[in-house]
Parts: structure tokens; sequence; C-alpha cells
């Protein structure tokens, strides 16, 4: 299914209230480590694909009333959502912390091979 990109909070809003998980990544256009760390997100999507999730990314120069919500101080950040709650989030560029929610959000631990 791949990453979904929100286009307005309330798109983000009506997701968040029917998904059981939500994993969003906060990121500009202009900003490198988000184009780091996107591959990295970007690959869980893809592993996790089969579950009752979505992945989506927004970009904050273009919904800046979804950061402004989200109390967002800096980019890269990622929140994950379960049955509409926040659950966690990630500051700036962490692979480590960035598969560890992802893994609490699933309730499981995959390997994933960054690699291939």
């Amino acid at each position: 299914m791949g990453v979904t990109e929100i286009k307005s909070k309330e798109q983000f809003n009506e997701l968040v209230k029917t998904g059981s998980g939500v994993a969003l990544k906060a990121t500009a256009q202009w900003c490198g480590p988000c184009k780091a760390i996107s591959p990295v997100f970007n690959k869980h999507a893809e592993v996790y694909a089969e579950k009752p999730v979505v992945f989506a990314r927004f970009d904050t120069d273009h919904v800046p009333e979804l950061a402004q919500q989200l109390g967002l101080t800096n980019i890269p950040t990622f929140y994950f959502f379960k049955d509409g709650d926040l659950v966690t989030n990630v500051r700036g560029i962490n692979p480590k912390a960035l598969q560890e929610a992802v893994q609490k959000l699933f309730g499981q631990a995959r390997v994933i091979d960054f690699a291939g």
C-alpha cells in the first residue's frame, strides 16, 4: 500500500478515527534529515503492509495546521496512534527508536533488512 500523503488536518483526523493504527511522519521538502530517514520509514510501510495500520506523511509547509495540532517542534518527527490515541513519538533521525516504536504499535518484532 505504501505511504499515504496527508493533505489536510481533516484527512488526518478522519484517518486516525477510522484506522486501528497510524504511523505518521512529519516532514518538509527542504529537510535533509527527513530525506535521509525516508527509506527506513518506507521500508517499515512495506514490511508491515498486511497489518491493519496506515503509514502516512505530511509536509509541515503544506499542512501547518496539523503541525500545530500535534505540537510539532522539530522535523522529522514520527507519531504513532492506536485506536485514535497517541501511543508514542520519535524525534529526529533515530532508526533504532523508529523500529522500536513500529514494533510497539504492532506488538511484535520483525527482522528488517534495510540493505535490500
